[in-house]
């Protein structure tokens, strides 16, 4: 029978108000303390005029606010829908003569309103806070808007996730747990399945698609970043759509649900078969992670895989028939089983993907990168590569990259990530990524490295003007000097020696940097700032520093030395843990076996071979004793720099 009653009644308005009015109370309460009150706290007090613009009304107290926006949407759909979890509660309202739509959109409806309230009070009293101590000097009306509407938007979508999950459950606890999951679902599955890709197939690009905002992916990590970043018009919109599914969904599976659905962990027969492969598939997945970065072996990885399906399995049976007594059921495991062994080998068997190298002729451009993360600053970004000369170079080194890839999966001294960028003249693009070893490929990455136009694709004082640079400040990172050069002559030479210089660097493989140990900093504007190296091969921009006076100010010379000690006993691993560095330092300078060397030339010469810090692999080990401060410090000679009179003394 048709019905004519209302649930927009007092007694109904009253009975949801019971249950979920509380909630609206703290929440109020909770935003109340982080934002009016700590703002009368912070703009009131004799501090005032210390203090500085917010970039968003986030900045306030934001671990409160964070905490109140992750749990009170949540908790307030929990307590809304617990009708649906308790059996006399679920039957007592669908016997009323009330359709279902009308019960789910009065509940839900009045949760909006119970969510929505506190955030909308909270922004009319900080409005009133702004008008009556004047503080548009700290943050705008605007601000207040747009928290609002941020906080909002967040908040609904939290809460209908709760919902959501409340019609496809029966019990309130699991409600909780899911709707937390469902949220970080997104980013959670997409990180595990493009992390296990990356260890099934050789040269997928996993660091790199993890790098492209996969934490954007859940609203929950979104909302973490909030104080210091802004919504978007397109996630605005995304999240919109999405909360108009969500809600749509929610209603139509409510009108399916079955009121004896109540106390089970999930509703719907077909949605439990989904619920525990899923939770297998996504434990193997966590598994095989688990074990492959502990222990970077293949078996491993599948042992965390077969294990990790297999407890995901069984903790997944044990929700859904409430009892630890499920290891009976073996039958489904060994169905999970049999696909996922299918699976893993028809990934395994991918191989013109791992083979593929584009055809010269269908490359455009290529980027070279030994960094998978893009920077903010856009002078890091290296630029691609578009000489044909330098692409063919490129897939000389991705070709000989997958040809060994044994050796390179294998152990290696000095590893590092190289990532290739191939953009196709169809449109289409090709990543792919590797971990190698440098000292293997120094032929093909001399080649590019040591090329002009993939210095300039990759340094970035070529993205630099000289009516650009405000200073270029050396600092002598041993002496804590520095040499600061503001004339604007001195500047344009600077920087067209220094440009000269990175032109004619020779391509250095082992990463041995030795000589002087000072560092260039070039301001650019108002605040930004390009850092890079003086190293000794800069022999012009050197001569230049002694030409204008100021190499004293920038560089370690033999006048700044005392003496120098060399040993060529090998600093033992325990010795290192045992003893102190400044012990260690006065065990070799007090060594009667040690070479001391005094003489101006060849404290220069020791100055200019010398590498930065400790290595126990390099046969010399040397103590720097400065003349300022008595100043110690310890570096290194590699059989390779070592000078010829040092070597001569240790034979």
């Amino acid at each position: 029978m048709p019905s004519r009653t209302s649930l927009f009644n007092k007694e109904m308005n009253l009975q949801v108000s019971r249950s979920v009015g509380w909630i609206s109370v703290i929440y109020f309460l909770g935003l109340f303390f982080a934002l009016p009150l700590k703002i009368m706290m912070e703009y009131t007090g004799d501090h005032q005029r210390y203090l500085s613009p917010v970039r968003s009304l986030f900045n306030f107290e934001f671990g409160i606010q964070l905490i109140m926006f992750l749990s009170v949407p949540v908790i307030l759909a929990v307590f809304l829908y617990r009708f649906l979890h308790v059996k006399q509660a679920a039957d007592l309202m669908h016997s009323l003569p009330i359709k279902r739509e009308k019960i789910y959109h009065f509940y839900t409806l009045m949760g909006f309103a119970f969510l929505i309230a506190p955030v909308l009070l909270i922004a009319f009293l900080t409005l009133i806070v702004h008008s009556l101590y004047d503080l548009n000097i700290y943050f705008q009306l605007s601000d207040i808007f747009a928290w609002a509407g941020t906080v909002i938007l967040f908040n609904s979508i939290f809460y209908m996730a709760g919902v959501f999950v409340a019609m496809v459950t029966g019990i309130s606890a699991v409600q909780g747990v899911l709707s937390y999951i469902l949220l970080l679902f997104p980013a959670g599955f997409s990180l595990l399945v493009v992390y296990n890709l990356g260890m099934m197939l050789y040269g997928f690009p996993s660091d790199y698609i993890q790098t492209r905002n996969i934490e954007n992916f859940t609203p929950i990590t979104h909302l973490v970043r909030m104080e210091s970043h802004n919504l978007s018009v397109k996630a605005i919109l995304l999240y919109t759509v999405i909360l108009i599914v969500l809600y749509i969904l929610s209603l139509f599976i409510y009108k399916k649900r079955k009121i004896e659905s109540a106390s089970e962990a999930i509703s719907f027969k077909s949605l439990k078969v989904i619920f525990k492969y899923g939770v297998a598939f996504c434990s193997m997945l966590l598994g095989g992670m688990y074990f492959e970065a502990m222990q970077n072996q293949l078996s491993w990885m599948l042992f965390g895989y077969a294990l990790g399906g297999t407890i995901g399995y069984f903790a997944a049976e044990m929700v859904l028939q409430k009892s630890w007594r499920v290891f009976g059921s073996i039958r489904g495991l060994a169905i999970f089983a049999a696909v996922m062994v299918a699976f893993v080998l028809v990934i395994q068997s991918l191989a013109p993907y791992e083979k593929r190298i584009p055809a010269l002729n269908e490359i455009q451009n290529v980027t070279l990168s030994n960094a998978v993360y893009y920077y903010s600053d856009e002078e890091f970004v290296p630029k691609p590569l578009h000489q044909k000369l330098n692409i063919q170079a490129v897939r000389d080194l991705h070709a000989e990259i997958v040809k060994n890839e044994k050796v390179n999966e294998a152990d290696m001294k000095s590893s590092e990530v190289v990532l290739f960028k191939y953009k196709l003249k169809n449109g289409s693009r090709v990543l792919r990524q590797y971990s190698i070893d440098r000292l293997d490929y120094e032929a093909e990455l001399r080649k590019i490295n040591e090329s002009l136009e993939y210095k300039h694709a990759t340094d970035p004082i070529f993205k630099v003007h000289s009516n650009e640079v405000k200073s270029i400040r050396i600092i002598e990172n041993s002496q804590d000097n520095s040499l600061n050069i503001t004339d604007p002559n001195d500047l344009t030479e600077a920087l067209e020696i220094l440009k000269k210089e990175v032109e004619n660097d020779p391509y250095e493989p082992d990463y041995y940097t030795r000589g002087n140990r000072s560092s260039i900093e070039i301001k650019i504007g108002f605040n930004d700032y390009i850092h890079t190296d003086l190293k000794q091969s800069y022999s012009s921009f050197i001569d230049w520093l002694k030409k204008k006076d100021m190499l004293d100010q920038a560089l370690v010379t033999a006048d700044d030395l005392e003496y120098i000690v060399v040993t060529n006993e090998v600093i033992q691993q325990e010795e290192l843990k045992e003893y102190p560095e400044p012990e260690i330092l006065e065990k070799i300078i007090s060594n009667n076996h040690s070479f001391k060397i005094t003489e101006h030339n060849q404290l220069q010469s020791a100055i200019e071979n010398a590498g930065y810090g400790w290595f126990n692999e390099e046969p010399y080990t040397a103590v720097f004793v400065y003349k300022n401060g008595n100043y110690k410090e310890i570096r290194s000679f590699s059989k390779k720099y070592v000078p010829d009179f040092i070597r001569e003394h240790f034979k």
